[in-house]
């Protein structure tokens, strides 16, 4: 992987497309953009849960190596799973 001055916007944009959209690949970025990759994955580890990174290997935007290298570079302040979805009870909900 080449090193060199990277774009916040353009990281941000290039792991949502990669992880969370499957609109690129990191083989595509790094054909143009080599500098790009480690920080493409290092985003992905530190904002997205285990299950988007899992998900985007499953749909094949990324390959099995792809998400290894990603979710090694997870610490352990970083998101890992999803927490479930808690509903209000009846009584707090209101109509008005």
């Amino acid at each position: 992987m080449s090193t060199g001055t990277v774009n916040t916007l353009l990281v941000n944009s290039y792991a949502q497309n990669v992880y969370r959209t499957g609109m690129t690949t990191l083989a595509n970025i790094e054909a143009t953009r080599p500098q790009y990759i480690a920080p493409v994955m290092q985003r992905a580890a530190s904002t997205y849960y285990i299950e988007e990174i899992d998900d985007a290997l499953t749909k094949a935007w990324i390959t099995s190596q792809e998400h290894a290298d990603t979710l090694a570079l997870k610490t352990v302040d970083d998101p890992q799973n999803r927490p479930p979805i808690e509903y209000m009870s009846a009584e707090i909900v209101s109509t008005s």
